[in-house]
């Protein structure tokens, strides 16, 4: 990338987590992580004070969730860039993320070149799934061709 770094910011509740992808990340060329939250009212906070160019968020933290503070960060900043990073491999949880406003959808399964990847796409505002998430969103929405309705699909964020 040239110019200026691109900044980010990690929310996560574990340290331990946070650091991995940190290291992953300040390998990055172009990339330079400015703060790091643990819960959803500490990003939320820090994202008014930062404004970093990208937000990378867990989904399951103590206090408001990830799906909220997405949803919070959208109304503050329709422009924010965030992309979730998470253990759950459940369509459901893909989709709620990008209704609340997040950019992309990454496991914590994936290889770390796939969370680079994501990183790179959201910056230059395109969309990224990891590709085992892509497999199950395409799987759910096969299943929603018939007459049922995921019961996921039709809870609002605060409610999911």
């Amino acid at each position: 990338m040239n110019g200026a770094a691109r900044t980010i910011m990690l929310v996560d509740d574990h340290s331990v987590v946070r650091e991995g992808y940190r290291s992953v990340l300040g390998k990055q060329p172009g990339l330079r992580v400015v703060a790091e939250a643990a819960d959803g009212v500490e990003a939320y906070r820090l994202l008014k004070e930062v404004r970093p160019d990208l937000v990378i968020m867990d989904l399951v933290m103590p206090g408001i969730g990830g799906i909220e503070t997405i949803r919070r960060i959208r109304q503050w900043d329709r422009n924010a860039r965030i992309l979730v990073f998470t253990m759950h491999q459940n369509a459901a949880f893909a989709v709620q993320a990008i209704r609340a406003g997040a950019k992309g959808y990454v496991t914590k399964t994936s290889p770390p070149e796939t969370l680079i990847r994501a990183v790179m796409d959201v910056l230059a505002d395109r969309i990224a799934i990891s590709p085992d998430i892509d497999h199950e969103l395409a799987l759910s929405r096969l299943g929603d061709l018939g007459d049922e309705t995921n019961a996921a699909d039709v809870l609002t964020p605060r409610e999911f």
